[in-house]
């Protein structure tokens, strides 16, 4: 999430060097997916699997950053917009039919997931709301935000989720809390 605060401290230029950074050790041209961590002592990856969480960071936080630097230099907006809608495009290809994510994006063997699909949500609403995704991807959001919504239990937490502090099982999260917010947040803005 550095990327948008370095946007809204007034640093576009390096928020979308940020992404340019993780993009060259992290993305994966063919699958349109990120990997889940770069190693750089040892300058490889050092988990190599799609993690879902992860992709949804990127998109969501582009997102984000997008909607708090309405100013971006020309063209930045654009790439980002696009690599966005790029990498959501590509986690949508592995939703299953409840409307949840495996952890792993393209490993079924991972256990299920609702985080992914709240933070797809937020990004899809947002870029339709703030005008850099296409209509359509409203009613995207809108599935994506319900499919999350039906995992609330009793305590009003999301689960499952990439648990913390290791995020490694099935669990609860801060950070799935407040996507769930978010989601809703954006829900309101895109209509």
């Amino acid at each position: 999430m550095v990327v948008p605060l370095l946007a809204l401290c007034g640093h576009p230029g390096p928020a979308a060097a940020q992404v340019d950074g993780h993009r060259r050790r992290l993305y994966d041209e063919r699958s349109g997916l990120y990997a889940a961590r770069w190693d750089a002592d040892r300058a490889r990856l050092d988990h190599p699997q799609h993690w879902g969480t992860g992709n949804g960071w990127v998109v969501a936080g582009i997102a984000r950053a997008l909607r708090l630097r309405p100013d971006w230099p020309p063209g930045q907006r654009e790439e980002l917009a696009g690599h966005a809608r790029t990498v959501l495009d590509a986690c949508l290809t592995h939703r299953r039919p409840d409307g949840l994510f495996h952890d792993v994006l393209d490993d079924p063997g991972s256990f299920v997931e609702a985080n992914v699909a709240q933070m797809l949500a937020y990004a899809a609403l947002t870029g339709v709301a703030d005008g850099w995704l296409p209509a359509a991807y409203r009613d995207v959001g809108r599935d994506l935000l319900a499919a999350a919504t039906r995992q609330v239990d009793r305590h009003g937490l999301v689960r499952p989720v990439s648990g913390a502090p290791d995020f490694t099982r099935p669990g609860t999260s801060p950070e799935a809390q407040a996507f769930h917010l978010l989601a809703y947040a954006a829900l309101r803005r895109a209509g």
